[in-house]
């Protein structure tokens, strides 16, 4: 999915794009990504509406409409779900799940070849009626908001998996599996080690990561501008690069399944600590 480096990026560039704009029509491609939250259908809703602001919320990318009453559009790309703008009457991507024309001669697209995603169209802030969406955590990029002192204590509070807790949008905001990945790396930590078993210094390498594996990514792809629907990860070390060999020590990275997720680590510099734990009773004598 886009995580919150990539819309970061995106999304500023959709607002400079679209604010201001009106929908002239709407056209679905995929209904399996649409979910309209009013007794109507999406053309009466949108088409003569002018799109008001474009901002991130976590995962989910928030399009501001016109009108009486106020509307929201509200994106959540998961897995795939990505964005394109081109000139009105050109080829719809082979991906394109919905196309909304625009005013100004564009057309912008949501994208998403495996349909995962979906499009809400909703009453303005009516975001309890959208998953996962209503309860957004600390800001993970915000120094005022995210301390070390406040994260220690976020942290000591968790009984779930290293990775569960950093992918947990209602804790932070906000990392995705990828970055998740990237943030244990630097950490040093195993991706299912119980976050109830950290010490305090393994807790200040965790928040330094996130800090500092977030903010680096920022960085590296607003300088490399690339186009909006294209998803950077080539400088990423670990994600998407199972059975090679770490950056680090040369061990080869491996991957394990963490909640319905993968996780790739380095088993040499994040060990499962876990092991350390179970006793085998058959070699202890007497036993």
């Amino acid at each position: 999915m886009p995580e919150r480096p990539d819309l970061e990026y995106v999304v500023p560039i959709l607002a400079k794009e679209l604010v201001g704009v009106e929908i002239r029509a709407v056209v679905l491609q995929k209904p399996v990504v649409l979910r309209v939250l009013l007794p109507e259908n999406v053309e009466r809703l949108v088409v003569g509406r002018k799109i008001t602001g474009a901002a991130r919320r976590a995962h989910f990318v928030r399009f501001g409409l016109t009108g009486d009453p106020p509307l929201e559009m509200i994106v959540s790309p998961m897995l795939a779900g990505r964005f394109s703008i081109a000139k009105t009457g050109s080829k719809a991507p082979r991906d394109a799940a919905m196309g909304f024309d625009l005013d100004n001669g564009q057309t912008l697209f949501y994208r998403d070849d495996v349909q995962m995603g979906k499009v809400y169209i909703l009453p303005k802030d009516a975001l309890d009626s959208v998953p996962g969406a209503s309860k957004i955590g600390v800001d993970v990029l915000d120094p005022k908001a995210f301390t070390l002192k406040m994260f220690m204590q976020l942290a000591k509070s968790r009984r779930d998996q290293a990775k569960v807790f950093l992918m947990d949008k209602s804790a932070l905001d906000a990392m995705g599996n990828a970055y998740a990945d990237e943030v244990l790396f630097e950490a040093r930590i195993h991706p299912k080690t119980m976050v109830r078993r950290l010490g305090d210094e393994e807790i200040e390498r965790l928040y330094k990561a996130i800090v500092n594996v977030l903010g680096a990514a920022r960085k590296t792809i607003a300088d490399r501008k690339p186009p909006i629907d294209e998803k950077i990860r080539d400088f990423l070390k670990v994600r998407g690069r199972p059975g090679e060999p770490c950056v680090h020590c040369g061990t080869k990275l491996r991957k394990a399944g963490v909640h319905g997720h993968d996780a790739i680590y380095c088993p040499e510099c994040q060990p499962d600590e876990r092991k350390s734990a179970f006793v085998d009773f058959r070699k202890v004598k007497g036993g």
